[in-house]
């Protein structure tokens, strides 16, 4: 699709001159679509708002017996590298089965597989970092940081494929009621939101629903997903207006130390989730166009935010916002020409093509698995073996990773893989296969 032609006022104030940056909108046959001039529309930050890091590993046992001493105990808090944290169990929903958790330095700690054992290596550890906790530190030192935590709770500890939120905030625009219906994506989830009473936030995600404001999310939350909200009502009702209101002064300071974010007029969040197994499909897939070479580092924070602009590129063209069949909407456009994260590790790399390298569809397919599952459950239930035991064989298997793999892309994770395992076990057992 094509960009509306851009203009910006002369001195003189009574004519146009085109201009890469204006913010006036030009159909080339129907005239002026956008001025934005008149909205005082202004970009008032670019962030990485979320940060999830995966960890690999073998748990420790000396680290774990600790934790499940203290719970046993009924403490509430634990002391952790030079940090009290609120301990406690996690829901199922997370996939994980301990959580430590410290909000004033803004970092959860999730440790322990539901469905792996301990001394089994796996994702054992995913430790999510807030903006607040993001903005004090460098790349390299919250590297630094995660890596100390791993080191305590996993053997072994490997940082593997970090997920990352990027934001982009702006005044002087706000969603139209169609928006929803002028926006194109691969996924077919879409969802948009008025005027629900009752929102939820957690350091790793954001809700879509605020009160007396629209919010859409567009995309599964397994790939890449795009969230765009009022940022004021939102930062006002979970108490962190003051944090935000600050950065976007900041990030509006002028040459006289005055700052040009307004007070008075809303703030909105274009937001851009790329999930864990995005940034491996483009570590995997991404390509040295000079010399060939098809790979590169995205394990940690500080390799990732590298590419952070590329990933916001990429993003933006993965949903489109139409003014009609043939133009993007100006905002898109906006989103996709101006906007520049400025990150001393960050750079857009020319001689790399990036892309995202899906594994090629091989004869051992899904109906496959499905078969190898089926045929495993019966054949235990004629032993008449419990479900952990049947459970501990599967996930032992080589091929596991790649059952649970294939299923997620079906929208099943896999604590819901393993319920559904265990019904049809159930069914089974019931059906008299031990008799």
């Amino acid at each position: 699709m094509k960009h509306l032609e851009r203009y910006e006022p002369s001195e003189d104030g009574k004519t146009t001159n085109q201009q890469d940056k204006g913010l006036l909108f030009v159909h080339p046959k129907f005239g002026k679509v956008k001025d934005l001039y008149l909205e005082n529309f202004q970009i008032v930050g670019t962030y990485v708002d979320t940060l999830r890091q995966l960890f690999k590993g073998a748990m420790n046992l000396d680290f774990l017996t600790d934790i499940e001493d203290s719970l046993s105990f009924g403490e509430k808090t634990f002391r952790f590298v030079g940090h009290d944290w609120i301990l406690g169990k996690s829901g199922k929903a997370s996939g994980y089965q301990y959580r430590l958790q410290n909000n004033q330095l803004g970092v959860i700690i999730f440790c322990k597989m539901f469905h792996s054992r301990a001394e089994s290596i796996g994702s054992h550890l995913k430790i999510e970092c807030s903006p607040w906790f993001l903005d004090n530190r460098s790349p390299k030192k919250v590297d630094q940081f995660l890596a100390n935590i791993a080191k305590m709770i996993l053997r072994c500890a490997e940082p593997h494929y970090p997920a990352i939120h990027l934001a982009v905030d702006v005044q002087g625009w706000k969603p139209d009621n169609d928006l929803s219906e002028r926006m194109t994506c691969k996924s077919r989830r879409v969802s948009n939101y008025f005027g629900i009473d009752k929102a939820e936030f957690t350091v790793s995600d954001v809700s879509c629903v605020y009160d007396r404001a629209q919010s859409f999310k567009f995309g599964s939350a397994g790939a890449v997903q795009l969230a765009i909200y009022n940022k004021t009502i939102q930062a006002r009702d979970f108490d962190k207006f003051d944090y935000m209101e600050h950065k976007w002064q900041e990030s509006t300071q002028l040459d006289d130390g005055s700052s040009g974010y307004d007070p008075e007029s809303d703030v909105f969040r274009f937001e851009v989730r790329f999930h864990h197994s995005v940034i491996q499909q483009f570590a995997l897939g991404t390509c040295n166009k000079e010399t060939g070479e098809i790979g590169v580092k995205m394990n940690t924070y500080t390799e990732v935010i590298k590419h952070i602009q590329a990933l916001w590129q990429y993003g933006l063209r993965s949903f489109k916002l139409k003014y009609n069949s043939n133009y993007l909407d100006p905002i898109w456009t906006i989103l996709l020409e101006d906007i520049v994260f400025k990150y001393p590790e960050s750079a857009y790399k020319d001689n790399l093509h990036y892309k995202r390298y899906y594994k090629k569809a091989t004869s051992f397919s899904g109906k496959n698995y499905q078969l190898y599952i089926g045929n495993l459950l019966s054949a235990c239930a004629r032993k008449g073996l419990k479900f952990k035991r049947v459970l501990r064989e599967l996930q032992g298997s080589v091929i596991w990773d790649d059952i649970a793999q294939h299923y997620e892309k079906k929208n099943t994770t896999e604590n819901q893989l393993i319920e559904r395992l265990r019904e049809s076990y159930q069914e089974r057992i019931l059906m008299g296969y031990s008799i």
